[in-house]
């Protein structure tokens, strides 16, 4: 069966987490080599921060590694990654909920931007949860196997 369009879409796009999440690993590591390299490294502040930062950087170096290979998974059309992906863009949408309602005190960005961009995240994981229900789709992962 011919891979529907909107599936493509949603590989590019899980392409698009898996790079995001690499950047913040790189970010994270980054802050981790300052921390280490710094003359104030003794410093217990200094030390907590550096352990955030490598535990923070291994987290989406793993995360990352995740999301590239849902997307290749969800490119090939594997039945699995039907239901994975399901589950994965569930979770990402009630903690961007979760997030955009308990954090909102500790966000530095003012509360019309972050409220865009947290419905606009909403958004997209609503039709991608609506367009891979459709019958049609959900048959495109399970016959890809047959």
């Amino acid at each position: 069966m011919k891979r529907p369009t909107g599936v493509t879409l949603i590989a590019i796009l899980m392409v698009g987490v898996a790079a995001i999440l690499a950047l913040g690993c790189f970010a994270s590591f980054f802050i981790a080599a300052m921390g280490i390299t710094d003359a104030v490294s003794a410093d217990a502040v200094s030390a907590a921060i550096t352990g955030m930062a490598l535990g923070g950087g291994f987290s989406l170096l793993i995360l990352a590694g995740v999301a590239a290979g849902l997307a290749m998974a969800v490119f090939n059309l594997q039945e699995w990654a039907w239901s994975a992906s399901m589950a994965t863009i569930g979770v990402g949408t009630a903690l961007t909920v979760i997030s955009l309602v308990a954090l909102r005190r500790y966000v530095l960005i003012p509360m019309g931007p972050s409220l865009v961009c947290h419905l606009l995240v909403v958004a997209t994981a609503i039709w991608m949860l609506a367009y891979l229900s459709r019958p049609r789709v959900k048959q495109a992962f399970s016959a890809s196997n047959a």
